[in-house]
């Protein structure tokens, strides 16, 4: 977890992540918040897990607060910024974490904390780690137009961002 230090800026706004995800449970959800902090200490973005309440599996805390701080900023670059997660991200967050750019995570209770407490999601950094999509069946289509989008584009990654 390297050797940076934790700042009173980072405990303070730990409270902010534990009340969100408190109030989130109170209201039937699960116990996932995120908190984004910009470099001068102000929060730019919160987020609970949303996934049952939007019918959507990627509506994870840290993805909603990704959300949410982006449009703060009108960036999709969150340089600097700091995340406090109440529970360790799982792989699709961290991912998401890593293409925001984001440059601190302070996380609450680990992924063996949050299993103990009947949040297993560790498999998803197996499937991460093991170069394996799993169940998923993968398949590739040959046409002659298959690479049309991709060359019609002159907008390049680099170019948004990523």
């Amino acid at each position: 977890m390297g050797n940076a230090k934790l700042t009173q800026a980072d405990i303070k706004w730990a409270e902010r992540a534990i009340d969100l995800a408190t109030n989130n449970v109170k209201a039937g959800g699960l116990p996932f918040s995120a908190v984004i902090i910009n470099q001068q200490g102000q929060v730019i973005g919160e987020g609970v897990n949303q996934v049952a309440a939007q019918l959507d599996c990627t509506a994870h805390a840290e993805i909603q607060a990704i959300r949410h701080a982006s449009q703060h900023e009108q960036s999709i670059s969150l340089q600097g910024a700091t995340l406090i997660a109440s529970g360790e991200p799982c792989a699709l967050c961290y991912m998401a974490i890593l293409l925001a750019k984001i440059s601190r995570l302070v996380i609450l209770a680990n992924r063996h904390e949050a299993k103990a407490h009947g949040f297993d999601y560790l498999w998803t950094y197996d499937l991460l780690n093991s170069n394996s999509l799993g169940q998923l069946t993968v398949l590739k289509l040959d046409t002659d137009r298959n690479t049309l989008p991709f060359k019609l584009c002159q907008v390049r990654m680099q170019d948004i961002g990523l």
